[in-house]
């Protein structure tokens, strides 16, 4: 028996045939979408909830409706950046977050430098998403519907047999993305002004990849299609490793597990080399470095030709601790014979820690003279060193318990209480009550840079970039002026605050604002962001910052 809204719908199914479905209607039915969808998620009658036909007949349709919710998804990320909607003007986009755009009038572009840099960065903001998931939307678009290249000329799409697949409506877009990356992986990237390419990847027979995984995905059963992908994606990896194993090396962070920071190390034939002379000579228990790893220390200077030099004795504790004080809080004493892996660990450590003071004091003016191989033309300034920089942030209150606490360093690595005392007890004690020990941190006109004891206190309060969601370390921000050194601003630690290098152009560009209420900065997002103009502060950098 046919409803008043069964007549409807069966209406909008006849006008959707037509062809001329214009912009304006095509939102409108976009707009719908998300509201048809909640009311039949609502639809909980007995008839509904009691029969099993409805229940498959409903997952059938919403599988259906996800697969073109993706293909919806690619098709915007593509319009996106084929429109370059990134130029649009702050303006533009507040307003039309707030009202429905009348298409008939031209859209309002920025003057001179975009809002965003680029189309990923406007659909992470506009979206609410991860950058890297904005990213990884504009590069399926890329594989699956059309590429651009430097003048933002259209080419077709990497993978145009994937490409047709993702198109058929009765494919399964997910599978035909998720192979389109993996394959990505295996392509020469094109040079940074050529034309985009196709794909041309080939398997150890000249057979194009490509050709093999679509025809891979022909196979009607789900499992059996994996597993023949999966398999055509570990031959072509294992003849990639096999033609050029060098170009997998590198140190990648791994999370955590028990507590621990995990990192992998792959090394080629000279840097395994390397790495082995240090763990030789930890191994060693005739040489003073052998001796101190099995103790526990790392405080060994590797010197020229596998030489070992002592460092100079680590006091137990900080100064500010008596012998009493420290004996009543002195954990229990480690294991006087540590595994061979802890002990090869100390070693690394300990070479990496002092073996860097070291190279600073060579290449330094005033220093102990060039190192073995740099020759006269070369000068010891051409070395270029790291000074590794630990920073403990803990309060006053835990200072005065006499480091009977725990503390947590600038990049959020938690040291227990013994970890804690070993590093103040190593450490140049550097106060920052904000001003101690006679540091500059206010100059007035009299600088326009921070100065380092400024940066340090402002790192400690901001631990990173201060816009939300960014997650740049403190290393790759600058220091903002908030009262903008152009207008007669002051260089201060109130009046500064830490920014990246994208979000500080974000700010001079007039996207975003910072305040600095009351010495702890805050920013203010674009209105379409966030339309009740909230001060807001970054999140994910409060694990290490004030």
């Amino acid at each position: 028996m046919s409803t008043p809204l069964t007549q409807v719908l069966e209406d909008l199914s006849r006008r959707l045939e037509q062809p001329d479905l214009g912009t304006g209607d095509a939102l409108a039915l976009a707009a719908l979408i998300p509201a048809l969808l909640r009311r039949v998620r609502s639809a909980s009658g007995p008839s509904s909830s009691a029969d099993p036909r409805f229940a498959l007949a409903l997952a059938a349709a919403a599988e259906e409706t996800a697969d073109e919710s993706v293909r919806a998804q690619i098709h915007a990320a593509h319009l996106i950046e084929a429109s370059a909607a990134h130029g649009l003007s702050v303006l533009e986009l507040d307003a039309l977050r707030e009202t429905e755009p009348d298409l008939a009038l031209p859209p309002q572009l920025c003057e001179g430098r975009p809002s965003f840099t680029s189309p990923e960065e406007l659909a992470a903001a506009w979206l609410d998403v991860d950058f890297f998931e904005a990213r990884r939307r504009m590069a399926d678009a890329h594989h699956v519907i059309a590429q651009f290249d430097y003048q933002h000329q259209q080419h077709p799409p990497q993978f145009t047999r994937l490409a047709a697949r993702f198109a058929d409506p009765g494919q399964h877009p997910r599978e035909i993305l998720s192979a389109a990356r993996r394959l990505e992986k295996f392509e020469e990237p094109a040079a940074e002004f050529a034309a985009p390419r196709t794909a041309s990847a080939q398997d150890a027979s000249g057979a194009l990849l490509e050709q093999l995984i679509d025809d891979a995905l022909d196979e009607p059963q789900s499992t059996s299609r994996q597993r023949r992908v999966n398999k055509i994606f570990k031959q072509a990896r294992t003849q990639a490793e096999e033609e050029d194993p060098a170009a997998l090396a590198g140190l990648f962070r791994r999370g955590t597990r028990h507590g621990l920071t995990c990192i992998e190390l792959l090394l080629d034939p000279l840097g395994a080399e390397l790495f082995d002379s240090i763990v030789a000579q930890a191994d060693n228990p005739r040489t003073q470095a052998g001796q101190q790893a099995r103790e526990g220390q790392s405080n060994v200077v590797f010197g020229t030709f596998g030489r070992q030099e002592s460092a100079a004795p680590i006091p137990e504790h900080p100064d500010f601790v008596t012998d009493e004080e420290a004996a009543s809080c002195t954990e229990p004493d480690p294991v006087p014979e540590p595994s061979v892996a802890l002990r090869r660990l100390n070693a690394l450590l300990g070479f990496l820690r002092i073996n860097s003071q070291r190279l600073r004091k060579l290449v330094e003016p005033g220093g102990q003279g060039p190192l073995p191989g740099i020759g006269d033309t070369d000068g010891a300034q051409g070395v270029a060193t790291v000074a590794p920089q630990v920073v403990v942030t803990l309060t006053l209150a835990e200072l005065e318990e006499r480091a009977a606490t725990h503390g947590i360093t600038l990049h959020g690595h938690q040291l227990s209480a013994a970890q804690l005392r070993r590093t103040l007890a190593e450490a140049k004690i550097i106060p920052l009550v904000l001003g101690g020990k006679s540091q500059v941190l206010d100059m007035g006109r009299a600088a326009r840079y921070h100065t380092e004891p400024m940066r340090l206190a402002i790192t400690v309060r901001d631990g990173g970039c201060i816009v939300p969601g960014c997650t740049r370390d403190p290393e790759s921000c600058n220091i903002h002026h908030i009262w903008l050194w152009s207008e007669g601003g002051v260089t201060s630690v109130y009046w500064g605050a830490m920014l990246c290098e994208k979000h500080h152009h974000d700010v001079h560009a007039g996207l975003i604002k910072v305040i600095a209420n009351g010495g702890v900065p805050q920013v203010i997002m674009p209105r379409f962001m966030d339309p009740d103009q909230r001060p807001v502060r970054n999140t994910v950098n409060q694990h290490r910052a004030a």
